[in-house]
Protein backbone atom coordinates (compact mmCIF):
# COMPACT_ATOMS: atom_id res chain seq x y z
CA UNK A 1 0.00 0.00 0.00
CA UNK A 2 2.79 1.91 1.11
CA UNK A 3 4.25 1.87 -3.00
CA UNK A 4 0.97 2.55 -4.03
CA UNK A 5 0.42 5.76 -2.13
CA UNK A 6 4.43 6.99 -2.98
CA UNK A 7 3.45 6.37 -6.81
CA UNK A 8 0.47 8.55 -6.10
CA UNK A 9 2.23 11.48 -4.26
CA UNK A 10 4.68 11.26 -6.70
CA UNK A 11 3.08 11.94 -9.28
CA UNK A 12 1.40 14.43 -7.79
CA UNK A 13 4.25 16.50 -7.23
CA UNK A 14 6.29 16.39 -10.13
CA UNK A 15 4.08 18.14 -12.20
CA UNK A 16 6.19 17.28 -15.11
CA UNK A 17 4.15 16.35 -18.46
CA UNK A 18 4.57 12.87 -19.79
CA UNK A 19 6.06 12.55 -23.30
CA UNK A 20 2.87 13.08 -25.69
CA UNK A 21 3.06 9.70 -27.44
CA UNK A 22 2.60 8.02 -24.29
CA UNK A 23 -0.94 8.47 -24.88
CA UNK A 24 -1.04 7.62 -28.17
CA UNK A 25 0.72 4.68 -27.65
CA UNK A 26 -0.86 3.62 -24.25
CA UNK A 27 -4.09 4.66 -24.64
CA UNK A 28 -7.18 2.80 -25.16
CA UNK A 29 -8.54 -0.67 -24.19
CA UNK A 30 -6.22 -3.98 -24.09
CA UNK A 31 -7.19 -7.21 -24.06
CA UNK A 32 -4.90 -10.31 -22.32
CA UNK A 33 -3.96 -12.74 -24.90
CA UNK A 34 -1.10 -14.65 -22.91
CA UNK A 35 0.05 -14.56 -19.17
CA UNK A 36 2.20 -16.58 -17.18
CA UNK A 37 -0.74 -16.36 -14.52
CA UNK A 38 -3.17 -18.55 -15.96
CA UNK A 39 -5.15 -17.83 -18.86
CA UNK A 40 -8.08 -15.13 -18.59
CA UNK A 41 -10.18 -15.11 -21.72
CA UNK A 42 -12.11 -11.67 -20.26
CA UNK A 43 -8.91 -9.99 -18.89
CA UNK A 44 -8.42 -6.40 -19.99
CA UNK A 45 -7.13 -3.02 -18.73
CA UNK A 46 -8.20 0.33 -19.75
CA UNK A 47 -5.44 2.88 -20.10
CA UNK A 48 -5.69 7.02 -20.26
CA UNK A 49 -4.02 9.56 -19.45
CA UNK A 50 -4.85 11.59 -15.89
CA UNK A 51 -2.46 14.68 -15.70
CA UNK A 52 1.32 13.57 -16.36
CA UNK A 53 0.60 9.97 -15.46
CA UNK A 54 -1.20 7.08 -17.18
CA UNK A 55 -4.18 5.61 -15.21
CA UNK A 56 -4.53 1.79 -15.20
CA UNK A 57 -7.73 -0.04 -14.38
CA UNK A 58 -8.30 -3.88 -15.19
CA UNK A 59 -11.41 -5.88 -14.89
CA UNK A 60 -10.04 -8.42 -12.72
CA UNK A 61 -9.36 -6.23 -9.52
CA UNK A 62 -6.62 -4.00 -9.72
CA UNK A 63 -5.41 -0.30 -10.39
CA UNK A 64 -2.47 1.20 -11.03
CA UNK A 65 -0.77 4.76 -12.34
CA UNK A 66 2.64 4.78 -14.30
CA UNK A 67 4.97 7.39 -16.25
CA UNK A 68 5.88 7.51 -19.04
CA UNK A 69 9.67 7.16 -18.84
CA UNK A 70 10.48 7.28 -22.99
CA UNK A 71 8.92 6.58 -25.69
CA UNK A 72 7.81 3.17 -25.31
CA UNK A 73 8.18 2.27 -21.27
CA UNK A 74 5.92 3.06 -18.33
CA UNK A 75 6.56 2.15 -15.02
CA UNK A 76 4.40 2.56 -11.78
CA UNK A 77 2.60 0.97 -8.90
CA UNK A 78 -0.79 -0.30 -8.42
CA UNK A 79 -2.93 -2.11 -5.63
CA UNK A 80 -5.17 -5.31 -5.88
CA UNK A 81 -8.91 -4.77 -4.49
CA UNK A 82 -8.72 -5.78 -0.96
CA UNK A 83 -11.80 -8.16 -1.35
CA UNK A 84 -10.63 -9.81 -4.19
CA UNK A 85 -10.85 -13.76 -3.48
CA UNK A 86 -7.20 -14.19 -5.12
CA UNK A 87 -3.39 -14.65 -4.16
CA UNK A 88 -3.29 -10.81 -4.00
CA UNK A 89 -5.73 -9.45 -2.24
CA UNK A 90 -5.02 -5.88 -0.78
CA UNK A 91 -1.00 -6.24 -2.13
CA UNK A 92 0.47 -3.65 -3.85
CA UNK A 93 2.84 -4.17 -6.89
CA UNK A 94 4.81 -2.93 -9.52
CA UNK A 95 4.26 -2.66 -12.77
CA UNK A 96 6.00 -2.16 -16.27
CA UNK A 97 4.43 -1.28 -19.04
CA UNK A 98 6.63 -1.73 -22.81
CA UNK A 99 4.26 -1.02 -25.89
CA UNK A 100 5.78 -3.33 -28.62
CA UNK A 101 5.51 -0.67 -31.61
CA UNK A 102 2.94 -3.08 -33.32
CA UNK A 103 0.22 -2.46 -31.24
CA UNK A 104 0.99 -5.41 -28.52
CA UNK A 105 1.87 -4.41 -24.31
CA UNK A 106 3.89 -6.03 -22.73
CA UNK A 107 2.98 -5.99 -19.12
CA UNK A 108 5.56 -7.08 -15.84
CA UNK A 109 3.61 -7.10 -12.52
CA UNK A 110 6.11 -7.90 -9.62
CA UNK A 111 3.47 -8.28 -6.41
CA UNK A 112 4.48 -9.98 -3.09
CA UNK A 113 2.42 -12.65 -2.20
CA UNK A 114 0.00 -13.30 1.03
CA UNK A 115 3.04 -15.91 1.97
CA UNK A 116 5.59 -12.89 1.51
CA UNK A 117 7.29 -14.50 -1.92
CA UNK A 118 7.47 -12.14 -4.72
CA UNK A 119 6.11 -13.33 -7.89
CA UNK A 120 6.77 -11.51 -11.18
CA UNK A 121 3.39 -12.06 -13.58
CA UNK A 122 4.35 -11.10 -17.21
CA UNK A 123 1.07 -10.44 -19.71
CA UNK A 124 0.84 -9.64 -23.34
CA UNK A 125 -2.09 -7.47 -24.15
CA UNK A 126 -3.01 -6.69 -27.73
CA UNK A 127 -5.48 -3.67 -28.45
CA UNK A 128 -9.26 -4.14 -28.52
CA UNK A 129 -9.83 -2.53 -32.01
CA UNK A 130 -7.49 -4.85 -33.84
CA UNK A 131 -9.85 -7.61 -32.19
CA UNK A 132 -13.21 -6.37 -33.77
CA UNK A 133 -12.19 -6.69 -37.58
Amino acid sequence: MKRFLTAIILFCITGFAAPAVAEELFHGEWKQIFSNAGACANCQVTIRQNGASLEILANNDWTAIAEARDRQTAIGAGLWKHGTPRTYAGRTFDIRLWHTGYDELVMTMRVETATGKPQTIKALFTRVEQLKI
